[in-house]
């Protein structure tokens, strides 16, 4: 028996069609927005409002997140001034301390080992502000 040819199918006469439309920003072109109300009515408002409500939440969070920059710069300077202020204290200790050492008779690498760092301290400081 000889294999018969597969029988084509009848053409449907059905046809499918699909759309698409993107747009940018919260809300579609008005002429969307009034396809979109003639279909569900109150679909415009509906859609304003969540545009409104989405841009207070947007604010919102920027808000937030500006809040924690000012923060955190407020804590950056805060944390520069201390360091400041212990650098100079240290200074002054390591000073004191190698003067007190020299009155009271102590051998001078004592003397230097005591005032090195501060000179130390005070050159780097001056480099540092020599490059600017």
């Amino acid at each position: 028996m000889k294999d018969s040819p597969p029988k084509s199918r009848p053409a449907d006469p059905r046809r499918e069609e699909v759309s698409v439309a993107h747009w940018a920003g919260p809300l579609p072109p008005p002429a969307t927005l009034e396809q979109f109300e003639r279909i569900v009515p109150g679909a415009a408002q509906r859609l304003l409002a969540m545009a409104e409500t989405e841009q207070k939440h947007r604010h919102a969070i920027e808000s937030g997140q500006l809040a924690l920059q000012q923060e955190g710069v407020r804590l950056a300077a805060r944390d520069s001034k201390l360091g400041i202020l212990a650098s100079f204290l240290g200074l002054l200790a390591s000073l004191g301390t190698g003067l007190t050492a020299f009155l009271m008779g102590a051998s001078w690498p004592v003397v230097i080992a005591f005032v090195g760092p501060a000179i130390m301290m005070v050159l780097a400081e001056l480099a540092r502000l020599g490059k600017r």
